[in-house]
């Protein structure tokens, strides 16, 4: 029995980790006023957010979990889209930042994580060469 418990959460786990694992990567979404990125890295994410002119307004990163369909990133800045007049300094979006969690799935072959469905704002993974 407990040879039978043992080899269920190992299953579990490896397959969370295979999972977990698939979403490393670039993503980013273009919006009309900002473009912005999220790297996922091992437990690490870097977000960066440009505006039209391709200038970096705000670059921060934190720890990110996976749990079933969705992603949690951890001292976030969700920005949706809103144009940044000046560069933001980390100590300036502190008071912005929270913990988000938004689904992710795939949709025709492409991995997307979903931050405002209503404003089509869409993280899609971008391709690696």
């Amino acid at each position: 029995m407990r040879k039978i418990m043992f080899s269920i959460l190992g299953s579990i786990i490896m397959m969370s980790c295979a999972a977990k694992k698939s979403l490393l990567g670039s993503y980013s979404f273009k919006g009309e006023n900002i473009i912005d990125t999220l790297i996922l890295k091992n437990d690490i994410y870097i977000h960066k957010i440009y505006n039209k002119d391709l200038k970096l307004m705000y670059q921060g990163e934190d720890q990110w979990t996976m749990e079933g369909d969705r992603i949690t990133l951890l001292r976030f800045y969700n920005n949706e889209d809103n144009e940044l007049e000046e560069p933001l300094s980390n100590k300036d979006a502190e008071k912005f930042l929270m913990i988000t969690s938004f689904p992710v799935y795939k949709q025709n072959s492409e991995t997307i994580i979903e931050v405002n469905s209503d404003e089509n704002i869409l993280y899609k993974k971008t391709s690696t060469r």
